[in-house]
């Protein structure tokens, strides 16, 4: 069962009084998809992953705190901007401008994870072509934090992983083969090198789906 609890946030940014349901417990029953989005129940808390002051419109995992260097960004055209844009559901606004505000700082990562969450809500408004713009984003955030040597994922392989599922999705194949090969290379777990050998049949032949985990664990392959 998921319940929520009602929290009051003072934001960071212009001192606004809110209030935010806040997850208080979940389950998940089911497999994860390849790019780690979790199963139902878990599935549907997204809103409370994320805040949103109503009178400024700064977005954060924790709106009560606030980098003086978020201002910048937060002024701009396209933020402001975001934060009403009629083709995106609310939530997935949100999500964006706290990945925005992320990559203004630098923090890649925080901000490809961020994109991903809002592709997520794109999918299942069946905004697709936003779906797939923003998990480009996301593939591009993450890759720019590989290539700064960097991983917050122990498992060898794993950030791979998740990086090629955003380019398979976003239609970018031909990219997405040379970061399974690299995962490849790594010592990587029986269950990340079988991810990364279904995303590649995927790409093969031309598959930008949504799959599970699942499929990953159960898919034989052939003899080397």
């Amino acid at each position: 069962m998921t319940t929520f609890a009602k929290e009051t946030v003072v934001c960071g940014a212009c001192g606004h009084v809110f209030t935010h349901q806040a997850l208080a417990s979940t389950n998940a029953f089911g497999s994860p998809d390849l790019d780690t989005r979790p199963p139902e129940m878990q599935r549907s808390t997204m809103r409370a992953w994320i805040q949103r002051c109503p009178s400024c419109g700064f977005c954060a995992r924790d709106a009560s705190k606030f980098d003086a260097r978020f201002r910048v960004a937060m002024d701009t055209s396209c933020y402001r901007s975001q934060l009403t844009d009629a083709r995106f559901p609310e939530l997935a606004s949100t999500f964006i401008c706290s990945g925005m505000l992320a990559e203004a700082v630098g923090q890649r990562e925080d901000s490809g994870w961020c994109y991903l969450r809002a592709a997520w809500i794109l999918d299942d408004a069946s905004k697709d072509e936003l779906a797939k713009l923003w998990r480009s984003k996301a593939a591009d955030a993450f890759l720019a934090f590989l290539t700064e040597g960097q991983t917050s994922v122990q498992q060898p392989g794993a950030y791979e992983a998740i990086v090629t599922d955003c380019l398979r999705r976003a239609g970018r194949g031909d990219e997405a083969v040379s970061v399974i090969e690299r995962g490849l290379m790594q010592a990587c777990e029986q269950v990340i090198h079988k991810v990364l050998a279904l995303q590649r049949k995927l790409i093969q032949r031309g598959d930008t789906a949504r799959h599970l985990l699942q499929e990953a664990l159960e898919d034989e392959e052939p003899p080397a």
